[in-house]
Parts: structure tokens; sequence; C-alpha cells
């Protein structure tokens, strides 16, 4: 008689997965990096909208992948009403959902399961609460554990719900420690390109001639910023999407610093952790979790989300001066990294808020 480990069984449900993104990039090793851990995992995503290559990726990764590709809200519901029908006759060990929206509340209710964690991945300060439906309020008091990804949004979730919120960092891609060989001082950005990232400020830090000695670069896509927008701006270069583990390390790789001027309702930003993994000094406005990665006054730059612009721009350019003089220190970040945000570590830290462990079953 043989004892065998049975594989813990989990469904993953998230309200969108874009091509690209920070909780994209998390939800993407989230996965992978689990289904390393030899958890079984099925995914379903209401709103999807990726490429070919990720969709191989995911896959490739996961048991299962139900992925919602509707644009009719009638649709949009139907198809997640067949999908719930379809796997209710399944019993997970866990069930993960993540985002915000009443999908969340309505899967938790079609899916056998016997721990749920819903996870919470922006900042639930006011303004992050005024997108809440009526419907996800009433999840977020009924779900047996939230998990929030920073000590700080934990908190603002928690001290509003009146009921504790525990806190997991996002998983993120780690990128290799690398030194630029490109001459000058580059500093740059990539994600999202909505307002709310510091776009606008970007663009105008690279028409101050008081920064005519710093390169400033953009990598990513969105609508309300088109390649021909940055056209009326000669001196940032606009590179365009990115996609994958080799590009964005060919990003990180190509400039000195990276400049997050948020004003967004941020978790724990996912760009910021894959800088750190490489050891890239960063400037970042206080919004959300930022404050938690903050390891080094000179490498990890945090200023007030309500700064004015010459305010803004005098940290930028203390903060160029800073990482010409050598001040800036890799290794605090990449210990840092290692000790709380490896996957190594959230591994552990997921399966334990899931409560997942190896079951055996018994064979003749």
């Amino acid at each position: 008689m043989n004892k065998k480990a049975k594989q813990p069984k989990i469904l993953v449900f998230s309200t969108q997965f874009k091509s690209s993104g920070g909780i994209e990039s998390h939800l993407l090793e989230f996965c992978r990096h689990m289904s390393e851990a030899d958890v079984l995992i099925d995914l379903v995503v209401f709103n999807t909208d990726i490429i070919v290559e990720i969709d191989n990726q995911l896959k490739k990764i996961v048991r299962c992948a139900y992925l919602g590709r509707n644009q009719n809200p009638f649709q949009k519901a139907l198809w997640l009403f067949k999908t719930g029908l379809r796997l209710g006759f399944q019993k997970y060990d866990a069930l993960y959902t993540n985002g915000q929206g009443n999908s969340i509340g309505w899967i938790g209710r079609f899916i056998r399961y016997r721990h749920w964690v819903h996870h919470h991945h922006t900042s639930g300060d006011e303004g992050d609460r005024q997108t809440w439906t009526k419907a996800y309020w009433e999840t977020l008091q009924r779900v047996p554990k939230i998990i929030a990804c920073s000590q700080r949004n934990a908190k603002e979730i928690g001290d509003v719900l009146q009921r504790n919120v525990e806190t997991i960092p996002c998983f993120s891609t780690k990128i290799s420690p690398a030194f630029k060989t490109t001459k000058g001082l580059h500093l740059g950005y990539f994600g999202r390109l909505i307002p709310e990232k510091g776009i606008d400020v970007l663009c105008r830090l690279s028409a101050d001639t008081d920064c005519h000695d710093i390169h400033f670069h953009i990598w990513g896509e969105g609508n309300v910023y088109p390649p021909s927008f940055f056209l009326n701006y000669p001196r940032l270069i606009y590179h365009g999407p990115f996609r994958g583990r080799k590009e964005l390390t060919g990003v990180i790789h190509s400039i000195d610093g990276f400049l997050l001027l948020s004003t967004n309702a941020e978790g724990l930003p996912i760009c910021l952790l894959e800088v750190m993994s490489a050891g890239l000094p960063w400037l970042a406005t206080d919004k959300g979790g930022i404050l938690d990665i903050a390891c080094d006054p000179d490498s990890t730059k945090v200023i007030s989300h309500l700064s004015s612009y010459e305010k803004m721009k005098e940290a930028v350019l203390s903060f160029a001066d800073d990482i010409r003089s050598g001040k800036t220190n890799v290794e605090k970040q990449l210990k840092l990294y290692e000790q709380k945000f490896s996957a190594p570590v959230l591994v552990s830290e997921w399966k334990k808020a899931l409560r997942l462990s190896a079951k055996t079953s018994t064979s003749l």
C-alpha cells in the first residue's frame, strides 16, 4: 500500500486581465509560481483582452483557463453564469478572487470551496472606495479573508470595514541587476499610460530647461496618450509598449532611475517591485503602499503626491544628482526584495493564507 500526495486545487478568479499592467503581471506570476509549487489552478477571467503570446503562456501554466472576451453586458453575464455552472460541480481547496466589482460576490456564491481569500490590490482610500459598488461592499463584509498588498492599504480597508485585513505583497517579475552602458543620465517610466501615473509631469520635465541634462523615457500604451502625443515633446523618448520578461529586462537595464509621480489609487505598484529586484533607484509619490518598500533615503525616494510641479522638479533634480554622485545603494533594495517580495517567500505566504497543504491518498 502506497501513499502519494494529492495536489491542492484552487480556482483563481479575476475581474480583468489585459495585455499589460501591474495586476496582470501579478496574476501571471502568481499562477506560474503557485503551479511550480505543485498547486493545480483553474483560471477564470471575467473581462479579457490579451495578446496571443500571453494567452499561450497562461494556458501552459494553469490546468484550465476560462477567459471572457464578451463586450456586451448581457453576454458577459451569460458567459459568467454558464462558466459558474460548469465549475460548480467541482470542489476546490481554495477560491482566490482578485479585483473589485459585482462579479466577485457572484462567483463566491456559485463555486464550492473550502476556503475563500479575496485580494484587493488598490489603495482602499476614500477615492478608491467611491468606485466600489453596493454589491462589492457587501462582498467585502462577508468574504472570510481579505488580503491587501501593503500595510497602509490593509489599515485603510480594515478601518472602514471594521474587520481584520491581512497583508501579502503581490508577485513581480524578478529582473537581474546590470550596469547601464549608455552615456548621460536616463530616467524613465514604464507601465500604463494614464494621467494618474504622472505622464504629463514627465512630459513637462522633459521640456524644462532646468532638466536639459536628463534624458526622459516612457514605455507603455494607453488611449489618452497615443504615439502622436509625444511628438510635442522632442526631448522625451517614447518607446511604445513592451512585452514579456526579456523586453522588461531591456527597459530596466537602459535607465539609471525610475520615476512614478502617481496620483493613482495605488496598492503596491508592481513596477516598483520590478525595479527594486534589479536594484534600480526610484523616486515615487506617497500613494498607497509605496512607503512600505522605501528602504534607503537616497535610492528609494518618496515625495508627497500633493507636491506642486516645482517641488516635483526639485525632487527629480536632487534624485539625478544623487545618482550621478554615487549615493544610491543597490544592495539594500536587493536584500529587502529577497526577504519580503521574492517568489519563494510569497508562495509560502499565499499557501498559508489559502490554507493549502498536500493531502495524501492511498493506493494499492
